[in-house]
């Protein structure tokens, strides 16, 4: 109830939020509960509006809270890091602001985190939860460095940092990320080289970084990638040759990328195109 005195509810979506129902507050919209304690809250597409109430942190049985697509501003309170069992966390398209909570990595089961089209701004400093496996930061005002730490969180499988400002070089640390599948780093102001310890993400799938102002060339061990299939990096100062890697099978292995977009740089060769057969 201290959550719902806080928001702006214009078209009344929480009105049956009433402490007398039979089940309360477990038969309540958007709420749900294993053997009466609060475990989801749930309540995305409803223009709900306000800042969100420091007293979340007194669901401690919460696994998942979904406030997506609503009006929600002000920054994430400092104690919903006290809610330990959460595993998900969607706040996307809202209107948040202010840093990212650092107090946020102890929660050690956290395994999605989606703050995309918000307006968190600063640096990402301290750690984040160490068992994290999907990580969506895009559409935001982040800057500085990306963090090397993030080598360190060995079940991460997609990571999107896009539309922001990050800036700095591309962490060769990425390389230590044996499970990522997705790596979206386009519309920031990166530069430096593409590290070649991209080529040993293993599992990797979709790679970008289009529109940010990466020089040096395209390691070439990046094409021989098992599972690689969409390799972006236009809109940058990449130069130097293309490696033939990227657009046809050089090794006992089917090749697997079916997307290369390289427009807008500055290449003057592909290394080998000889070797592709139609």
């Amino acid at each position: 109830m201290s959550f719902k005195l806080n928001l702006h509810d214009p078209f009344g979506a929480l009105n049956g939020w009433d402490p007398s129902t039979p089940s309360a507050p477990c038969d309540w919209r958007g709420v749900a509960c294993t053997k009466n304690r609060v475990t989801e809250l749930r309540l995305p597409h409803l223009q709900l509006g306000g800042r969100l109430s420091n007293r979340l942190s007194d669901l401690k049985f919460l696994t998942k809270l979904s406030l997506r697509s609503n009006s929600f501003n002000g920054t994430i309170p400092a104690t919903l890091s006290q809610c330990r069992f959460l595993r998900a966390v969607f706040l996307q398209y809202n209107s948040l602001s202010g840093g990212f909570p650092s107090e946020i990595s102890n929660l050690t089961d956290l395994a999605t985190l989606n703050l995309a089209q918000n307006q968190f701004s600063g640096e990402i400093s301290g750690d984040l939860p160490r068992n994290i496996k999907y990580l969506d930061l895009s559409s935001n005002l982040f800057s500085g460095s990306i963090p090397k730490s993030i080598g360190n969180l060995s079940q991460l499988q997609l990571i999107n940092l896009s539309y922001n400002q990050f800036s700095g070089e591309v962490p060769a640390s990425f390389g230590e990320l044996q499970q990522l599948q997705y790596l979206w780093l386009d519309y920031n102001l990166l530069e430096g080289t593409l590290p070649s310890a991209l080529a040993k993400c293993s599992s990797l799938v979709h790679f970008s970084a289009e529109a940010n102002k990466l020089s040096g060339v395209i390691p070439a061990a990046i094409g021989n990638l098992p599972y690689l299939q969409v390799v972006s990096v236009s809109r940058n100062n990449l130069t130097g040759t293309v490696p033939v890697s990227l657009f046809c099978n050089v090794t006992v292995r089917p090749p697997s990328i079916r997307i290369v977009q390289l427009g807008f740089n500055l290449f003057n060769n592909v290394v080998g195109l000889e070797q592709c057969h139609s």
